[in-house]
């Protein structure tokens, strides 16, 4: 028994510190489905987003107070959304989705190129809301997990509400199905995908900013970011954000059990395979349905 204690505090520390991980994962998911849903563009550059929330935050503390930094950081993050969202639907809002998501691979691309050229490679980091862990049965939980984790649950559950239970996130899934029609009714196609992308561009950048202080931030850190949010919007469909949460959760726990006891450097390529067997049994399900 004293041997399997140890080794069951190892796992739920792994599970803890997964699920802090998974969280940021499942931000960059829902913000995909959030833009999907809306304009059913898939934006590749939204883990760009997370990145420059950690770095904005990191610059503008090294001035004020860390709260604003923060602040200042998630709202240029959402223009700098923005802008993409006009490159990406193009001018009028009828540039192809094929056309949209090339736009954003190298809108990816170039942010890369830019934050290397500005910033360098150094990584980013900074001291979260407490240096001291709760030690809860062997298991240490930092705070700065749980407030990672809340803000991906909070955003799931309001972005939920706000698609399914309101007239405006109603219209605006309606519009990605049939742009032609929404425009017919007075619904400007362009203005959301504005919309959808600011928002998508500031909740990452949150979670960017929050992850941080346990997770330095480098230049090229959007790409593992885009793939893990990529598979947990695929898990849910790219339709569902409360599935995109769970399967941001699960990536972020295979990855660190695979670092735990297996080697880091497979983390992301065993816990993609675990995330294809996890999408293809959903499938099968769904169809036998």
């Amino acid at each position: 028994r004293r041997r399997e204690r140890p080794q069951v505090t190892t796992f739920l520390q792994l599970v803890v510190v997964g699920i802090s991980t998974g969280s940021v994962f499942a931000i960059v998911g829902i913000a995909l489905v959030l833009v999907y849903r809306t304009t059913g563009i898939v934006n590749f550059a939204q883990g760009v987003f997370v990145v420059l929330g950690g770095v904005f935050t990191f610059e503008f503390a090294q001035h004020i107070p860390m709260l604003p930094a923060i602040v200042v950081a998630v709202l240029l993050s959402a223009v700098l959304a923005t802008v993409t969202a006009v490159v990406a639907a193009g001018i009028r809002g009828r540039t192809t989705h094929l056309a949209s998501l090339v736009i954003t691979v190298g809108i990816a691309l170039t942010a890369e190129a830019v934050l290397l050229a500005t910033f360098g490679e150094v990584p980013r980091s900074y001291a979260g809301i407490s240096e001291h862990a709760w030690d809860i049965g062997g298991v240490f939980v930092q705070p700065q997990y749980v407030l990672i984790a809340a803000v991906a649950l909070i955003a799931a559950v309001s972005l939920t509400f706000f698609l399914r239970r309101t007239i405006v996130g109603q219209a605006l899934v309606a519009s990605a199905d049939s742009p032609r029609a929404a425009e017919l009714v007075g619904l400007n196609v362009r203005s959301i995908a504005v919309i959808a992308f600011a928002v998508a561009g500031a909740l990452c950048a949150l979670g960017g900013a929050l992850l941080a202080p346990t997770v330095p931030v480098v230049y090229n850190a959007d790409l593992v970011l885009t793939i893990n949010g990529f598979a947990a919007a695929v898990f849910g469909g790219f339709a569902s954000i409360r599935l995109a949460l769970l399967g941001g959760y699960a990536l972020g726990i295979v990855e660190q059990l695979v670092v735990g006891y297996v080697d880091p450097q497979y983390n992301l390529t065993i816990a993609l395979v675990v995330m294809l067997v996890l999408i293809g049994w959903r499938s099968r399900k769904e169809l036998a349905v």
